[in-house]
């Protein structure tokens, strides 16, 4: 169980990252069509991170997580 919740942990690391750099990239994008193609991309990292979340609460309180409730919409 432990490496699964260190992986959920590095997962959730690298889709913070992810985050980062399509939130750069959007500030950056020569396009109107290439930001919303970008923005695109951000939500979808965005509802990882949220899926992530709730899996990580729901393995270490043994509760179901409630980000994705909270934040709605999530895919």
């Amino acid at each position: 169980m432990q490496e699964f919740l260190d992986l959920i942990q590095k997962s959730l690391s690298e889709e913070a990252q992810a985050q980062r750099l399509y939130a750069a990239m959007i500030l950056l994008a020569p396009t109107e069509e290439d930001k919303g193609k970008l923005l695109e991309l951000f939500k979808d990292e965005n509802d990882h991170s949220v899926i992530l979340s709730d899996m990580l609460v729901k393995y270490t309180t043994g509760e179901q997580g409630k980000v994705a409730m909270n934040v709605g919409g999530v895919e």
